[in-house]
């Protein structure tokens, strides 16, 4: 059986004029854009989410469009899709914080027709939604296990901090007590898994006071040293 663990929200290409052109002229920015801005709530509520055994689905992905066309929940290839209406235009003139708030707004409502058509469970879902909200909203957690240095008197790890407009991730040196003794910044990217997935690779020690952030590829992302 599928385990739904995915979700997602997108503005499709809907136009008289329908061409290539008219896509590249006048969409195809704002749909990146648009696409980029809501991971930052559509990624924590995922990792909120306590996976669901379905018949049938393994993501759902809502459709935000001026006007619905069509009403019903549609699947495909374990992609279950739903029109939700909504002005995108509008979404770009809001601040980060209520663009979040509209994220959320926009993921209740895809999600209450598609429980409601596959008679899902709703309390996993409603779970979801207020770990969402007892986090206040930030999308902000350590990637992986601490890393300890050859001398054990330090470790390392690294902290994904994920905005609306941006992610950063920061390599983050921790004493023997847990205190942190340095933060510096390792990446900083477009705030889409896909783009920032790249320099998720390992935490190496150097040495016993140098510390450095590899890619998946093992190219250097970022170094530092520190007196211990």
């Amino acid at each position: 059986m599928p385990i739904l663990k995915e979700f997602d929200l997108d503005i499709p290409y809907i136009s008289t004029a329908g061409t290539k052109e008219d896509y590249e002229a006048t969409w195809k920015e704002k749909r990146f854009q648009f696409r980029d801005q809501i991971r930052c709530i559509v990624s924590l509520y995922e990792r909120s989410f306590d996976k669901l055994k379905t018949t049938d689905s393994w993501k759902v992905l809502i459709d935000c469009v001026d006007e619905i066309t069509d009403e019903k929940v549609k699947d495909f290839s374990g992609v279950c899709s739903v029109q939700v209406q909504f002005n995108v235009d509008s979404f770009f003139t809001k601040d980060d914080h209520q663009k979040k708030e509209v994220t959320i707004e926009i993921l209740r409502k895809g999600l209450d027709k598609v429980i409601t058509e596959k008679g899902w469970d709703q309390v996993p879902f409603g779970q979801a939604f207020e770990k969402v909200i007892e986090v206040n909203m930030k999308n902000e957690w350590f990637w992986r296990k601490p890393i300890s240095s050859p001398d054990r008197r330090f470790k390392a790890r690294l902290y994904i901090v994920h905005e609306v407009t941006v992610v950063i991730g920061y390599l983050i040196v921790f004493n023997n007590t847990n205190q942190e003794i340095l933060r510096t910044e390792a990446f900083r990217d477009r705030p889409n898994e896909w783009a920032y997935v790249q320099y998720l690779g390992d935490i190496q020690w150097l040495s016993s006071n140098e510390v450095a952030l590899f890619s998946k590829g093992n190219e250097l992302v970022r170094q530092v040293s520190f007196i211990g």
